[in-house]
């Protein structure tokens, strides 16, 4: 019974590394951009930072912690 659980384990481990290293390959590699470097949107920005559009009909954006300014309040 004792093998048959440890079998069980051994099995799901070795399967969920397989799925995750799967996954990785499919993503392939992908650097992680720091705060203030240019982006697009499929690139991955060092956190906090999110990758933000100043305009919405431009490719490129800026990573960033916080949104876009959105001007002075009066």
């Amino acid at each position: 019974m004792l093998k048959r659980i440890l079998f069980a384990a051994m099995f799901m481990g070795v399967l969920s590394a397989s799925a995750l290293s799967v996954r990785q390959l499919r993503t392939g590699t992908h650097a992680v951009l720091a705060c203030g470097s240019p982006c697009v949107k499929t690139d991955a920005c060092q956190k906090p930072c999110y990758c933000f559009f100043s305009d919405p009909s431009s490719s490129t954006g800026v990573c960033q912690p916080e949104g876009p300014g959105l001007g002075p309040i009066d």
